[in-house]
């Protein structure tokens, strides 16, 4: 009976090293049996959530390629773009599909996010090819486009579990947008969302990351694959 349990604790040790396996537990009720009983043995097993990566590739930079049909379902989380402290300026969030053209999925401020709200839902299909993206209105105009088609530090794609980003003011907690704080654990950097879900910060009103107030909270989306 030791032998037997040597083995399957020495799988379960192997097995857990490994985060796409099952893992768990083997429990006996008694370590020494007479001849004629017999022990109960009582299992404990944790199958690991599906990753996001199951039901989508990301493409470098950030393309969005589903492996199956989908629901893509898009939400604004928070739109913090800033003239000042107390003056929020518009934001819009983009989507093309297959190359087509960019179609406005969200357009406001501040003020009318609803995290909870679905902004867009759409069916998109086996090897459809999704960029996402977002900009910022000031000064009369609008600022450049940053999307998930681009090689840019303004915008970071990030799925459960990923490390916060340095520039991202997670790393203090005092200075991370309120609207943010669900979605990041402060203490371990890392992003806590759905095993469907990719979160996308972006930065649209500074080129330097270097800038202070280069924090990629200027708007954040988080997008779910049903």
């Amino acid at each position: 009976m030791a032998g037997i349990l040597s083995c399957l604790f020495a799988v379960g040790s192997s097995l857990a090293a490994d985060t796409n396996v099952p893992t768990g537990t083997l429990t006996v009720n008694r370590d020494l049996l007479r001849v004629g009983t017999k022990s109960q043995l009582t299992w404990d097993i944790n199958y690991p959530a599906p990753a996001v990566t199951s039901v989508i590739d990301i493409v470098p930079p950030n393309i969005i390629k589903p492996k199956k049909d989908l629901t893509m379902k898009v939400r604004v989380l928070g739109a913090s773009f800033q003239e000042s402290i107390l003056s929020f300026l518009p934001v819009e969030v983009m989507m093309s599909k297959n190359n087509g053209g960019w179609t406005r999925v969200f357009y406001g401020f501040q003020n009318l996010v609803l995290p909870n709200l679905v902004v867009s839902s759409t069916s998109v299909k086996k090897g459809d090819t999704i960029n996402l993206g977002g900009r910022g209105y000031r000064d009369g105009s609008w600022l450049s486009l940053y999307n998930t088609a681009q090689t840019t530090k303004n915008l970071v794609m990030l799925k459960n579990g990923d490390r916060v980003p340095n520039e991202v003011p997670a790393l203090n907690g005092n200075s991370i947008e309120s609207f943010l704080r669900p979605y990041m654990d402060t203490t371990t950097k890392k992003v806590k969302i759905g095993e469907r879900d990719v979160i996308l910060l972006m930065e649209l009103g500074q080129t330097d990351p270097n800038n202070s107030g280069f924090d990629l909270q200027d708007l954040v989306i988080l997008v779910t694959f049903e």
